[in-house]
């Protein structure tokens, strides 16, 4: 039988290969090129598609005896990725470039080419499990990408093969990587936003002409207390690089686009009960009302929650069993014990009818 795997150039994805080859199927791998060579996309072209990775999959997949394709979404990954990226740091909130990334270009496009090579299956490298009601956690509960998964449409996880999520433990991973000669097997993993790698977001805006101006430092009582460089350059939660002194330990706590202001307060007020959701996805139907656990980011504990529901599915609130950090922009994940629900992006408020 013929399977598509994503192949990124990393270990995961390599061993992904090599399994399923093992195992008897019709291995044909593609590398999504999401980087560009112009001026314009020189940022996506350092890390989402640099030479190193490129030749890294083209030797394993010559290693391996299989077929490669490369297929250019630089474009795609621009439209959809990037942009969406840029907008919600003018927004002031801070997005989740992977999460989106998984449902609009790496699972969506890796289906699509599948079903135009006549393949009837698909697989990449992350560390979840799959079976025929959906997503569930990693086996490797410390490598677990589950989290990142929630938005993916559910229809794109019937021909999806998760072999990494079976495995307990990363090194095993990378000791089949080095016993087979596979040149990744000692290969560090990726890190941050893929197409900004050395994490300055203030170069990211400068290499794509976006101004950025500076504004006030707000106390939670409205005072001036210091400037800042760009609201965009800074993300709720945030406490090294402000460059003011209080005399005490301060963090983000709020982002005002319209002032261009940022607001610093103690850690506690960053933390709330309850979270706004919108651009809900689920593999299951859900009622109206129920009670799960919930993710505020990758690394965090799950925490008990009740969900609500409004707009046909579309808008949510969700109240926490404890105070968390919900930061807008991001994925918040729904859990069931092991098993992904789905999830949504937190937001900072709804218009006040939606809630009728």
């Amino acid at each position: 039988m013929k399977i598509l795997v994503a192949m990124s150039g990393g270990v995961d994805s390599a061993v992904t290969a090599f399994l399923l080859k093992e195992k008897g199927y019709e291995v044909v791998g593609v590398h999504f090129k999401l980087g560009s060579s112009s001026t314009r996309y020189k940022s996506a072209q350092k890390a989402c598609c640099n030479q190193n990775d490129m030749s890294d999959v083209k030797r394993i997949a010559k290693k391996l005896n299989i077929e490669l394709r490369i297929v250019d979404l630089h474009q795609e990954f621009e439209k959809e990725i990037i942009h969406d990226f840029i907008k919600g740091y003018e927004l002031g909130v801070t997005p989740n470039p992977c999460v989106k990334c998984n449902r609009k270009i790496k699972f969506f496009y890796l289906a699509k080419y599948a079903n135009a090579i006549g393949a009837s299956l698909w697989a990449t490298g992350h560390y979840a499990r799959i079976d025929e009601d959906g997503i569930l956690v990693a086996k490797d509960t410390k490598k677990d990408q589950s989290y990142f998964l929630a938005l993916v449409q559910k229809e794109l996880l019937k021909g999806l093969i998760l072999p990494m999520g079976e495995y307990s433990n990363k090194d095993d991973v990378r000791k089949i990587a080095e016993k087979n000669d596979l040149i990744v097997s000692s290969k560090p993993d990726s890190q941050d936003v893929c197409f900004i790698p050395d994490g300055n977001i203030k170069s990211f805006f400068e290499s794509r002409k976006i101004a950025v101006k500076k504004g006030p430092v707000l106390n939670t009582n409205g005072e001036t207390i210091g400037w800042h460089n760009g609201y965009q350059l800074y993300t709720l939660g945030q406490r090294k690089g402000l460059g003011i002194a209080t005399g005490s330990r301060v963090y983000v706590v709020d982002i005002i686009p319209s002032k261009n202001a940022i607001v610093v307060g103690e850690r506690g007020k960053l933390y709330k009960k309850e979270a706004m959701v919108m651009q809900m996805n689920f593999f299951k139907k859900m009622p109206d009302k129920f009670d799960c656990e919930c993710k505020v980011r990758s690394t965090a504990k799950k925490v008990p929650c009740h969900v609500k529901i409004f707009e046909n599915g579309k808008k949510s609130i969700v109240e926490f069993s404890r105070e968390v950090l919900p930061v807008p922009g991001q994925l918040l994940a729904f859990y069931d014990g092991d098993r992904l629900l789905g999830g949504g992006i937190m937001v900072k408020s709804f218009e006040k009818d939606t809630l009728s």
